[in-house]
């Protein structure tokens, strides 16, 4: 009779724990999530990109033509065609 009431008091055994996820369900996640971080990685790339383009495209496409740009825009002493302007640089003889 020992054996009953000790049943009657005596705290119910816990289920057994789940099984953990699968492996291969882990890995795959853990790839997808590389993958994420590197195409968010590469957004910010070009937006910084674009952002660069947009503060110093502007000059740098002004000084492209010359032979040398640093010297900056030269001084026009005629009226007439200048030979950096546009009118000249598209026709070809």
């Amino acid at each position: 009779m020992g054996g009953v009431v000790s049943s009657i008091f005596s705290k119910p055994k816990p289920p057994p724990a789940p099984p953990g996820p699968d492996p291969e369900m882990v890995k795959a996640q853990q790839e997808q999530e590389a993958r994420l971080e590197a195409r968010e990685a590469q957004s910010q790339r070009e937006i910084a990109a674009r952002k660069r383009a947009r503060r110093t495209g502007g000059t740098r496409m002004l000084l492209a033509q010359r032979e040398n740009p640093f010297l900056g825009v030269p001084q026009q002493t005629t009226l007439g065609p200048s030979p950096f302007s546009r009118s000249q640089a598209n026709t070809t003889t």
